[in-house]
């Protein structure tokens, strides 16, 4: 009986094994960025105007508008910085300067570029999904500009402040 009794219980006691695991996961502290790729262009129509300065907004982007979102899940303050430097040809040689170029943020007021990087946007906490910002650009000319093609390269960062 006792025979009976060990065999029995040595073939349940597979049956009643059990494995127990803690399943975790860690979310990064995040703020991410997705932005077009695409050239900021300007197009002179109606060149030269009736007068200097003038200015002439973007003219590749859709609706003149650059979107940037951003993804932040830090619950401490981040900012976007954006950064045009001054416009050079292909051989180095400065065709305009950065602060000929001009960027709002949201419909907000004109500002202008300087060549170094400048805060654009700040806030303290996440957002609640992707948070779309649009930016865009004009072109100031003086009159003493040369011909040629104007590319306006733009970097933007996402910084955590310490």
């Amino acid at each position: 009986m006792k025979a009976l009794l060990a065999g029995l219980l040595l073939t349940l006691a597979p049956a009643l094994a059990q494995a127990t695991w803690i399943v975790q996961t860690l979310i990064p502290e995040t703020v991410a960025l997705r932005t077009p790729t695409t050239q900021i262009a300007f197009e002179l129509q109606d060149y030269p105007p009736k007068s200097f300065p003038a200015t002439y907004p973007a003219s590749n982007l859709e609706g003149g508008v650059l979107p940037v979102q951003v993804f932040s899940n830090a619950p401490d303050t981040w900012s976007l910085v954006l950064q045009i430097p001054d416009l050079k040809d292909q051989s180095g040689q400065l065709l305009l300067p950065a602060r000929q170029v001009l960027y709002r943020v949201n419909g907000g007021l004109w500002l202008r570029a300087d060549g170094t990087p400048q805060i654009i946007y700040t806030q303290t906490g996440p957002t609640e999904d992707w948070l779309e910002l649009r930016l865009e650009f004009a072109l100031e000319l003086l009159g003493s500009e040369r011909a040629g093609s104007y590319v306006v390269e733009a970097l933007v960062t996402a910084l955590r402040q310490p």
